[in-house]
C-alpha cells in the first residue's frame, strides 16, 4: 500500500463512491482472489477505511469526455470536482484523447499511474 501511504503523508487523497465501488468490484475479480484471496468482506472492510481518510466527493459528469470506457467519466469528474492535481489511473490509455488533456489541462491535473506516483513522490 506504499502509493497510499505517500499520498496521505503529503496529499489529499480525493474518491468518489464510483470509485470505491469501482476498486471492490476489481478486488474480487476471480483473478485478484487467486492472487490476493481477499474475501469481500475484507474487500468492502478496506474501501471503508479508504473512504475515511479521503475527502469524499459525488461527480457530476456534465459532458461526457471518455468515449474507450464511459464509466472513466465519473472518475475523470471525482478529479476535477475534488480539485485534484492527479489523477491516478492503470488505465491512461482511456484519458488520452485530445478533448480529456485539454479538460485536466484546463484544471490543472496531470493523469499518472501508480508506478508514475511512486517515482515522483518518493
Amino acid at each position: 500500500m506504499r502509493v497510499l501511504d505517500i499520498v496521505l503523508r503529503s496529499h489529499t487523497l480525493v474518491l468518489s463512491r464510483f470509485i470505491l465501488d469501482e476498486v471492490e468490484r476489481v478486488l474480487l475479480y476471480p483473478r485478484m482472489q487467486l492472487r490476493y484471496r481477499i474475501t469481500a468482506a475484507e474487500a468492502a472492510r478496506f474501501t471503508g477505511n479508504l473512504a475515511a481518510v479521503a475527502d469524499m466527493v459525488e461527480p457530476i459528469v456534465a459532458q461526457p469526455l471518455i468515449i474507450a470506457d464511459p464509466p472513466d467519466d465519473s472518475v475523470l469528474y471525482t478529479a476535477a470536482d475534488g480539485k485534484s492535481d492527479i489523477l491516478c489511473t492503470r488505465n491512461t490509455r482511456h484519458f488520452e484523447s485530445a478533448e480529456v488533456q485539454d479538460f485536466c489541462a484546463a484544471r490543472g491535473i496531470l493523469i499518472k499511474t501508480d508506478l508514475d506516483v511512486l517515482k515522483d513522490f518518493p
